[in-house]
């Protein structure tokens, strides 16, 4: 999976690896108003708790193996889900204002977790989309004052 998104690398690597970030665009398909996450990490492990109404939905942790600004590699473990860890890979590409995130989620258990993560990842990229189109909005209108 890719997208293109309209900012430097650094500002994406920053989206995707500080948890105050990660909250305001991982999600889940389907989610309502009442969604949210809860995202931490200490040191190269994270966590997310994917909260709704009725509690905790769904919880993912892992470890990154490699975290660097162009490249991640990290475990994920779909803790109720999952049997084991499968692995995610993320290459940045691009510069200044424009780059290209590439996703390959490798290892996963079965089909129906597949279908699952796609999805996952489709539901959390579309809000990322628009987080870093909002963000460089209100970065215009500050750069215009």
């Amino acid at each position: 999976m890719s997208i293109c998104l309209n900012a430097d690398v650094r500002r994406i690597f920053q989206m995707l690896t500080v948890p105050e970030y990660v909250e305001a665009w991982a999600s889940l398909p389907g989610n309502d108003q009442d969604a949210s996450v809860a995202a931490s990490r200490s040191g190269n492990d994270y966590r997310l708790d994917f909260h709704s109404g009725e509690g905790v939905k769904a919880s993912i942790s892992g470890s990154f193996i490699v975290c660097r600004q162009r490249k991640m590699l990290f475990t994920w473990l779909n803790m109720g889900i999952s049997p084991g860890f499968s692995m995610v890979d993320i290459r940045l590409r691009g510069n200044f204002g424009s780059s290209i995130l590439e996703l390959q989620h490798t290892d996963i258990a079965s089909a129906a977790e597949y279908f699952w993560q796609m999805t996952v990842w489709r539901a959390s990229f579309e809000k990322l989309v628009q987080l870093v189109k909002n963000s460089r909005v209100g970065m215009d209108l500050s750069a215009a004052r």
